[in-house]
């Protein structure tokens, strides 16, 4: 999925928690919309958070292996 096996445990664990943290916003976002779906633009709360949902599936750069650019 998004580890690979020359991953430590400590990257995994990074790597996990950045995909949860992702998946669990981007679950609110959507919930969010639907919950105000009968206002004109909630459309566009829930395309933001499939947005951040998928990026969820997409391996973090950031802090990994001692690379730490923010």
């Amino acid at each position: 999925m998004i580890t690979r096996k020359s991953d430590t445990k400590e990257n995994k664990r990074a790597i996990w928690v950045s995909s949860i943290m992702r998946w669990s916003l981007g679950l609110l976002f959507i919930a969010m919309g639907f919950i105000h779906s009968k206002e004109e633009d909630a459309w566009v709360i829930q395309v933001f958070g499939l947005i951040i949902l998928i990026t969820g599936f997409i391996r973090p750069r950031c802090c990994i292996d001692d690379n730490c650019k923010i």
